[in-house]
């Protein structure tokens, strides 16, 4: 643990000076500590790298901004872009004889990566920013919803025992939903107590402690919907945001304890289990190469509908190559890929190198591609 957690400490200190991500490094820090020096993994370790990712699903489902979405004006562009990558990447896979999930796992969308990226050159609030997180965030939640269907697939197929438990998790949304409302309402009566918990300095982390039993909750609803529990999670998450506008410092606390202390063991985790065999094998390395260059196929959609979402074309490109950097959902779609079958180790740490590669490569073409585009806010 005191190696580990010193990883930790000093890992976002190294990012920082190279400017990759410490996600990436992590991985990195992983992959020497376990397999180059053959540090033998405790046991609590494998119960930490779950809990990590199940945390990091939840923060990833609370990033979503879903009434920023609806009420935007083009809608029908934030849909049809990811719908495309979704739908075309997995067929042009099949057609090349490939494994359909593997065109799936390069083809999900995440903001884990474009934020940060983002935040350091000051375009967030940029007409390409705000395209970038519209366009990732949606593209997110439909991975999510493509993840979820084909994990019930995979347990029971085509068959009415899917249905049932397709319908059981929609039930289960809506009633996390309505409680979750009615807490709201409570909360609304109560403002005293919730700006205790919301926003002033709480001594016990009330508000921390319910938030933290909700993730787990959504991934255990989950777990007896016979659901992987990563994506309850994810849905805890989303159905968070969603009913709570305004979180006040307690999303800095929940990003905080994330980004601190579980999701770093999820990342070592995932550096721990990659096949070092991969660098041996000269098909393998350029099954990845190739994986991380079908990232950013899969995205030139925004490039192309640059016109129709109010972007000149240097811009659509822009917001094509920064959201080409799926880095956290792209580990996760793996790592789900590998648990239920769909492919086996090795793809998916020819995954995880291509996740690595493309984590690093387009965050550093936007940042040169970025000066020569003149953006301005809406």
């Amino acid at each position: 643990m005191f190696v580990i957690m010193g990883g930790v400490a000093m890992l976002p200190l190294i990012a920082r000076k190279f400017r990759v991500p410490t996600a990436a490094l992590e991985i990195l820090f992983g992959i020497v500590l376990f397999s180059v020096l053959g540090v033998d993994r405790p046991d609590w370790f494998s119960l930490l790298k779950e809990l990590g990712l199940i945390y990091l699903m939840f923060i990833a489902g609370m990033e979503l901004d879903l009434r920023d979405i609806l009420k935007g004006k083009r809608l029908f562009f934030y849909l049809l872009i990811p719908s495309l990558t979704l739908l075309s990447m997995p067929l042009l896979f099949a057609v090349l004889g490939l494994n359909f999930y593997l065109g799936i796992s390069v083809s999900v969308f995440s903001v884990g990566i474009a934020i940060p990226v983002m935040k350091e050159f000051s375009t967030m609030s940029t007409r390409v920013g705000k395209e970038v997180l519209r366009i990732a965030i949606t593209g997110e939640l439909l991975s999510i919803i493509l993840l979820t269907v084909l994990d019930i697939y995979k347990s029971h197929g085509l068959t009415l025992v899917a249905l049932v438990y397709g319908l059981k998790l929609v039930s289960l949304v809506a009633l996390s939903v309505v409680a979750l409302k009615i807490l709201y309402v409570i909360a609304w009566w109560n403002p005293e107590r919730v700006e205790k918990v919301m926003e002033s300095e709480d001594p016990v982390e009330e508000g921390m402690r319910a938030v933290i039993f909700l993730a787990f909750a959504g991934a255990v609803i989950a777990y007896m919907s016979d659901i992987e529990p990563i994506l309850g999670s994810f849905m805890a998450g989303t159905i968070f945001s969603l009913v709570f506008k305004s979180k006040g410092v307690l999303e800095d606390k929940i990003n905080a304890i994330g980004f601190g202390f579980f999701t770093p063991f999820f990342f070592i985790g995932v550096g721990a289990d990659f096949n070092l065999q991969l660098f041996a094998s000269v098909e393998n390395m350029y099954l990845a190469l190739s994986l991380a260059l079908a990232v950013f196929v899969g995205r030139l959609y925004p490039m192309a509908m640059s016109p129709f979402i109010g972007l000149t074309f240097r811009e659509g490109m822009s917001v094509s190559i920064l959201i080409s950097s799926p880095f956290s959902l792209m580990i996760i779609a793996g790592t789900l890929g590998q648990k239920t079958g769909f492919i086996n180790s090795r793809a998916n740490s020819s995954l995880i190198l291509a996740a690595l590669i493309s984590s690093i490569l387009y965050p550093t073409i936007y940042r040169v591609f970025i000066k020569s585009v003149r953006v301005s806010g809406e």
